[in-house]
């Protein structure tokens, strides 16, 4: 044994490192979704393992610094590392358990949070796409165990004089006899995965019916909510659909909309920030100006509190420079003559200053009005009292300053220095961008109220969409299931679960037959866009081939004077650089695309990227640039000798592989350690943050977290799994960088989606079964190119094995696919059954358990003597038999020559089996199979001595041991967030945005100046508008206090 293991180690000729002379590697590589391609000419030389090592190194000295620079980074700046364990940015969710700050002591207390805790209070998404990568490094590891040990010592002995990582694949086997043992690992393989998809299949299944029953989720709006589409106008009427649907009904929205109302609410938007931009410049500006001019002449600045009196000594004028004693916010009114009457007035101010204090520290406020009446201008001065005196004229300012537009700022600045703009609809000329906005919001405001009050009245265009919330979730999922109309393609497609923030409300006024075209046109331009996408993929696969381009290129041949591992270096990493930059287009195209065929929901148009996107990557980055690289490594050798087309392709094909140990090198170390950093988000939060001057621009920033982007993120990972498995048996060694690879990046999502993504957005797991389906895809590409290389080889028996495998495949995919996919959309009515039926079997068994007991004990001694079972002549006293019954035991006729002839073969087959069963046993317990099986729980025995199931048998039937009703333990409803009072919020309601969105409210910093006193006074009468919570610092910069933001931050559970 030891001789054949140095005879295999030699073959691999592994000290030969440096004596190849091009880099034989073939593939794509994508910064998180796609890559570049590499291949090598038929020469028997090879630096494969030398190419693998200038790529590694660097990669893990990279990952190295970025995994470093995030343990150091991590508890200094918890916004951008950790924002999920922020309570106020997780209200009202439970946040992420806080971890320690040090170094390395909060590893541990990370990887004992349990993944209930993301499927709990993340999203069923992260869970199951943790899961995902968990499931594909597992299948990875058997892969290594079933391939390894069969197909390394046929690849290196096959004869060919490959060197290297080259001798580790088929293209070294020289005898087509060998490809049984491909066929072999391949049957047994991919069987695996097959059951593997199955299971995880009906995992899923059983999870989500799980969750969408449980208690909290089942009690949310959007889970009693259906979305109907395409609904005819004569079912667009509230009585007609409650008439339909029965007295479940609970309350029923049929939006009405009108696009002149949904471009004023815009335009109103628009307006409302230009004016508050606006007002943050003025505000700036003319506190920079009373800086500079304080710092001319300083003097202390007296800030007297009291209220203002309303009296006025004198005018002055707006344009001249104040003195600093007009700073003051008190008069002085020892210049004055009072009268009595004037003593008599400050009496009463002070005495009504007295009574509305009273009435504010708590007094019965409508009998305290009463009581305040007796004194003058009673409804002025309250008004004044009841609101702050900052806010009313003179500001807290000098009281001779007149109330006039922009008087506080002119103070400083000249009128020409105020915002200005040129609209279009005032031909260009110059207006006064405040002044201006402020009568643009006053006319829009009007407007809306008045074509809002019409749509309330039943005007405007009703949209062919109807929202129906019913008061169960059963009666929800019985009208999502059941076929609500005659016609094809009317009352549908039914959407059930969804939330009001996820709809796309310019697909519910398209029409049935508008939905058809565009779908069909989206579809088209998709398919057109993959195939003429391979262009540039195929130029960029091309130009990956380094030494092929210096060879043939005149202006190139100075790159073969370059070391071999910077030539090396280029080849992995700038095809790389050159593709992930074009694919990263994909996902937002296909975005709009989704928007434009008519999708409704938000999270359907992810999962309509997530299926074209795969489509992309396996093209793009799996099939075209691979090929095209490889003709193009091949193409001089081919025409100069035509007939040896086939043996190059089978040798060089094969050799593909070692360039994707780089891709997956570089995917999983290098991407995942890039995202622990988070650079943009760092940049964003503690750079731009404080450039930007815009307080609400601040607070997004602050308050909003990244979300995950699922329909682009599960492709590059099942991309990986077809690139893997398609390389099985073809190139094993495949599988470890595979395998180390999704532990690493699971590990790094797993903080990712505990700490840092948004989980808002939630597809209910839909990402996860269509994934495990994509898989499939790469069991297909592995089996086709396995056939392609058994005919190469002209390997017919191996050809003819795999094309059986084939069909084989192809049934389960059917097969499956047909039996989840009812279950993916919908929740069974048996449900509710289900736990009721359990829990009578489970309190029967215990009255028959409780019921034996007693019997047991109410013998005696004499139930002990006697056999209590035993009959004593009540066999003497029973009915005779019917004559049917005896019929069925009648012999058989064939047999009736011999008298017992059926009874004596049914005893002789008994007879044998259990002595063959005893036989069996017996071998099993004398070589301790059986112990070694109870242990790993296919057996009983000690392994289930408890009655409980082991590992395995669990594993092998989910079906049984992790149905709906177990898996509901995970879920518990202690800690959950709270829907009390959500179902009265504005954004609960499944009306479009135009008819309920309320006026936007500004946010401006307050000043030393006064000037956003005098904003907040005038604006407000338009529009909401505060000061409080911002100001400026002494250089004109704007402080913001995110917590006291005039702005919404619960997030609504709907």
């Amino acid at each position: 044994m030891t001789d054949s293991l140095h005879l295999l180690w030699a073959r691999l000729d592994l000290n030969d490192l440096n004596n190849g002379d091009d880099d034989p590697r073939v593939g794509s590589s994508r910064n998180g979704s796609s890559g570049g391609t590499l291949s090598t000419t038929s020469s028997t030389k090879s630096s494969s393992a030398a190419s693998l090592g200038a790529t590694f190194i660097p990669v893990l000295i990279y990952a190295a610094v970025c995994l470093l620079l995030f343990i150091y980074l991590r508890p200094r700046f918890p916004r951008v590392y950790s924002p999920r364990s922020m309570p106020s940015l997780r209200t009202p969710h439970l946040p992420s358990p806080a971890l320690p700050t040090g170094w390395i002591n909060w590893i541990k207390p990370f990887f004992q949070i349990p993944d209930t805790f993301v499927l709990n209070h993340g999203s069923i998404d992260g869970f199951f796409f943790l899961r995902y990568l968990k499931v594909l490094r597992n299948t990875f590891f058997v892969g290594m165990c079933i391939s390894w040990p069969i197909l390394f010592p046929v690849h290196i002995t096959g004869g060919n004089g490959n060197k290297q990582l080259d001798a580790l694949t088929i293209g070294n086997i020289k005898d087509s006899n060998r490809m049984f043992a491909h066929v072999a690992v391949a049957w047994m393989y991919f069987g695996f995965v097959l059951f593997m998809i199955a299971r995880e299949c009906v995992y899923y299944v059983n999870i989500r019916q799980a969750y969408l029953s449980s208690p909290h989720f089942s009690s949310r709006i959007s889970s009693r909510t259906v979305l109907f589409s395409c609904v005819p106008k004569q079912y667009l009427d509230e009585a007609r659909l409650r008439k339909l649907y029965g007295d479940s009904v609970k309350r029923v929205w049929i939006p009405r909309t009108s696009k002149v109302l949904a471009k004023l609410i815009k335009e109103r938007e628009q307006t409302a920030l230009r004016l508050e931009t606006a007002e943050i410049e003025l505000i700036r500006r003319a506190n920079i100006a009373r800086n500079k001019q304080l710092r001319k002449a300083p003097q202390p600045l007296q800030s007297i509190v009291e209220p203002v009196s309303p009296v006025s000594s004198s005018s002055s004028s707006i344009c001249d420079v104040p003195s600093p004693a007009s700073y003051r916010t008190a008069p002085d009114f020892d210049h004055h003559d009072p009268s009595k009457n004037q003593s008599s007035s400050r009496v009463d101010e002070a005495e009504l200053a007295r009574r509305v204090t009273e009435v504010l520290s708590g007094g019965e406020f409508r009998s305290s009005v009463t009581e305040l009446s007796q004194f003058q201008d009673v409804p002025q001065l309250l008004h004044e009292k009841l609101e702050d005196p900052e806010y009313v004229h003179p500001y807290g300012l000098n009281p001779d300053l007149p109330d006039v537009r922009g008087s506080v700022a002119a103070q400083w600045i000249r009128s020409q220095d105020r915002p200005h703009h040129r609209p279009l609809g005032n031909y260009f000329r110059r207006v006064d961008t405040i002044r201006w906005c402020r009568s643009r919001l006053k006319e829009l405001n009007t407007e809306i109220f008045k074509l809002r009050r019409q749509l309330r009245r039943g005007d405007g265009s009703v949209l062919s969409a109807a929202f129906l919330e019913f008061d169960t979730q059963e009666s929800a999922q019985a009208a999502h299931q059941v076929v609500a109309h005659h016609r094809p393609l009317q009352l549908a497609p039914r959407i059930i679960g969804i939330r009001p923030d996820e709809i796309v409300w310019s697909a519910l006024r398209m029409k049935w037959l508008e939905r058809i075209v565009r779908r069909f046109a989206i579809l088209g331009l998709v398919t057109a866009a993959i195939i003429f996408w391979s262009v540039p993929s195929a130029f960029i696969g091309i130009i990956s081939n380094i030494t092929f381009l210096a060879k043939n290129v005149p202006f190139l041949k100075w790159i073969t004077s370059l070391p071999k591992p910077i030539v090396g270096f280029l080849q992995g990493f700038v095809p790389a650089i050159a593709l992930s930059f074009w694919m990263s287009l994909v996902p937002a195209m296909l975005r709009v695309c989704a928007v434009q065929a008519g999708i409704p929901s938000l999270v359907l148009v992810e999962l309509f990227v997530q299926n074209a996107y795969f489509g992309f990557q396996v093209v793009q980055v799996f099939l075209i640039t691979t090929l095209t690289s490889a003709a193009s490594a091949a193409l001089m050798s081919i025409l100069k000798n035509p007939v040896s087309a086939k043996d190059l392709l089978a040798q060089n094909l094969p050799k593909a592989s070692n360039f994707y140990l780089s891709y997956i090198l570089v995917q999983c170390l290098a991407v995942g350690a890039t995202s622990t950093l988070h650079v943009f988000d760092f940049c964003r939060h503690f750079v731009f943050s404080k450039v930007n001057q815009i307080p609400r621009k601040r607070f997004n920033v602050w308050y909003n977290l990244r979300p995950p982007r699922w329909g682009g993120i599960f492709p590059v990972f099942s991309n990986m799994a077809v690139i893997a498995l398609s390389y099985t048996c073809i190139a094993p060694f495949i599988l470890l960088f595979a395998c180390l690879g999704m532990a690493f990046v699971h590990v790094i999502y797993r903080y990712n989606i505990l700490y840092v993504f948004d989980s808002e957005l939630d597809s209910k797991g839909l990402f996860y079964p269509q994934a495990l389906l994509h898989i499939i895809v790469g069991l297909y590409m592995a089996e086709i190119c396995m056939v392609g290389l058994f005919a190469l080889k002209f390997a017919f028996g191996p050809m003819f094995l795999m094309l059986v495998f084939f069909v084989f495949t192809g049934l389960v995919h059917f097969s499956l696919s047909e039996a989840i996919a009812p279950l993916l959309q919908n929740l069974p009515q048996t449900l509710s059954l289900e736990a009721e039926l359990q829990e009578e079997e489970k309190a029967a068994a215990e009255a028959r358990k409780q019921a034996a007991a007693e019997d047991g004990n109410a013998g005696g001694t004499a139930n002990d003597y006697y056999d209590t079972e035993q009959a004593f002549g009540e066999e003497e006293m029973s009915a005779p038999e019917d004559e049917d019954d005896e019929m069925d035991h009648a012999p058989n006729p064939s047999t009736r020559a011999i008298e017992g002839a059926s009874s004596m073969g049914s005893a002789f087959k008994d007879l044998l089996k259990k002595m063959t069963k005893s036989k069996l046993d017996s071998e099993a317990e004398k070589s301790g199979l059986n112990k070694i099986l109870a242990k790993l729980g296919f057996a009983g025995g000690e392994g289930e001595s408890d009655g409980q199931p082991g590992f395995f048998k669990k594993w092998m039937h989910p079906e049984i041991y992790d149905d709906f009703i177990a898996l509901r333990k995970k879920i518990p409803d202690n800690d959950l967030a709270d829907l009390q009072g959500e179902e009265d919020h504005p954004m609960s309601n499944y009306w479009p945005p135009e008819l309920w969105q309320p006026k936007p409210t500004l946010w401006i910093p307050r000043d030393d100046a006064k000037v956003s006193r005098q904003e907040v006074a005038h604006t407000k009468k338009v529009t909401p508008i505060t000061d409080n919570g911002t100001s400026l610092d002494v250089k004109g910069f704007v402080l913001v206090d995110v917590e006291a933001a005039p702005f919404p931050r619960q997030r609504l559970v709907h």
